[in-house]
């Protein structure tokens, strides 16, 4: 018995893929590599939610954090080492993301943030003073 090869169908992102792909025939393959490059740095400008009248003290408000956010504030506390930013969360117990055992409150301690949960203890007197 002669057993048929099965010939994968590539995935297209998208309806205007399949219709090149279609023009294309054999004289082209699908995503055949994956090339590396570095994306070069960006200026960005961050602007925090809130500074503290009293003592200077940055206070970002977070509800979802992404990973760009985690990024950004990395960024950020890493290039002004003279500033201090405190996380408030809206729920710090949230997952960083599905399935991941690191909350939000996890990844800001591991990182050297001072953070509050806004669910639990809304803005810390402390923070205030």
């Amino acid at each position: 018995m002669i057993k048929q090869k099965k010939i994968k169908t590539p995935n297209y992102k998208s309806k205007f893929e399949v219709e090149v792909a279609s023009i294309l025939g054999d004289l082209a393959v699908y995503e055949p590599d994956k090339l590396k490059f570095i994306q070069p740095p960006k200026n960005r400008n961050y602007c925090p939610d809130f500074k503290l009248l009293s003592n200077g003290i940055y206070i970002e408000a977070k509800g979802k954090f992404t990973y760009e956010d985690m990024d950004k504030m990395l960024w950020v506390k890493e290039q002004h080492p003279d500033k201090q930013f405190y996380i408030l969360f809206m729920n710090a117990r949230n997952k960083i993301r599905k399935g991941s055992l690191t909350t939000y409150g996890d990844w800001a301690t591991k990182k050297g943030f001072i953070w509050a949960d806004w669910k639990t203890q809304g803005v810390p007197e402390e923070w205030l003073q």
